[in-house]
């Protein structure tokens, strides 16, 4: 099988499985750099090499790279753990960086602005419903591409999603949210390919470059997920367990970078405390 067929085969494991699809591009790249060098067996001189020529890449990305290798051979492949080259090196100790917040006032703002400056003709009530919900879910992207009206439970603000890996949980929105969520579905009707809120990846990432436009920062999906996070766990009080939970996430140790305050939070808490 040609390498071309095994990526296209990988592409549609990931899919199939939840995992990140950021793994096809890595191993897209590696695969390429050992059939441009004629490398047929993989030591860890190979890596090593690999590496060295490829000095532009920052440790997080060689620990995408790492990881990636690991999950290609020993789970795609299914090629033993103990014979894969990329389960031998150890990860890059990246230092965590605390991510940019949106505050609500930013939402607000950032809707306002692309409601008016809208040239995909999206309705108010769907970018609204759009956003609103990203922010106040926590839901990943593929999430909110992929779920169903049939998931939403409007009566108790609350929608089942599946996340990575096909794993179920239960997400909630405030009332404000649910009436945007409900005026929306009532103004267009659920269509197959584009899931309960009609929305192609395109015109999902039109809707963060408008944002990007107005905030003057870099705005991704992502980084509405990372300001719910942060949003309950220091404005509304939320233990950290449940937010936890409401992320999806498996390890608590990964719900603890929200946990981490920023200057500003530093310097508000010690003046309420202290004084």
């Amino acid at each position: 099988m040609t390498n071309k067929e095994l990526l296209a085969k990988y592409l549609e494991f990931l899919t199939a499985r939840g995992k990140s699809k950021a793994y096809y591009n890595y191993i897209r790249i590696w695969l390429s750099y050992m059939e441009e060098n004629k490398i047929e067996t993989i030591t860890q001189e190979t890596i090593t090499q690999f590496f060295i020529k490829n000095a532009q890449y920052k440790d997080g990305t060689k620990c995408m790279f790492i990881k990636a290798g690991r999950n290609y051979y020993t789970e795609f492949l299914q090629i033993p753990k103990e014979s894969n080259e990329w389960t031998k090196i150890k990860l890059i100790k990246v230092d965590t960086k605390i991510p940019n917040y949106l505050t609500e006032k930013d939402i607000e703002e950032a809707k306002k602005y692309l409601i008016t400056n809208n040239s995909k003709k999206m309705t108010p009530t769907k970018i609204r419903a759009i956003i609103d919900f990203l922010y106040y879910s926590g839901a990943r992207k593929q999430e909110l591409l992929t779920v169903k009206r049939s998931s939403f439970n409007l009566s108790e603000n609350s929608a089942k999603l599946y996340g990575k890996g096909g794993r179920e949980r239960i997400i909630c929105y405030p009332e404000k949210v649910k009436k945007e969520i409900e005026a929306y579905f009532i103004s267009e009707n659920e269509e197959e390919t584009g899931g309960a809120f009609v929305l192609s990846l395109g015109k999902l990432h039109y809707i963060m470059k408008m944002l990007k436009k107005y905030l003057g920062r870099n705005i991704y999906t992502h980084l509405l997920r990372h300001s719910f996070a942060r949003n309950l766990i220091y404005n509304k009080g939320v233990d950290i367990n449940t937010v936890s939970k409401l992320l999806g996430h498996q390890s608590l140790t990964t719900t603890l970078l929200y946990c981490n305050p920023d200057e500003k939070t530093i310097k508000a808490n010690y003046k309420k405390l202290v004084g």
